[in-house]
């Protein structure tokens, strides 16, 4: 599947203050080293300015580029998380 500019600058708003969508996802994805994990892997958030939530850390590789799948994004797909990687790294 391609993805558009626009799909992929919109997902990309979901790996930014994401804490309370990533905790209840059922799945996580990130599109930097593009592993797929569950959401209690994730261990460290940090911190954004108030009054917007945390950003998920990617317990694999240590990057904020993690998607959680209630956000309504394909993060179980490897080629979203090859297209989102390509486009924003």
């Amino acid at each position: 599947m391609t993805y558009t500019h626009e799909y992929l600058t919109e997902a990309h708003k979901a790996s930014f203050a994401n804490k309370a969508a990533v905790l209840v996802s059922k799945i996580c994805g990130c599109f930097y080293c593009r592993s797929i994990y569950s959401p209690d892997k994730i261990t460290e958030f940090i911190d954004e300015e108030q009054p917007k939530d945390e950003t998920a850390i990617c317990p694999m590789c240590g990057i904020d580029s993690v998607i959680g799948s209630s956000s309504g994004y394909p993060v179980n797909d490897s080629e979203f998380l090859k297209a989102m990687h390509k486009y924003w790294f």
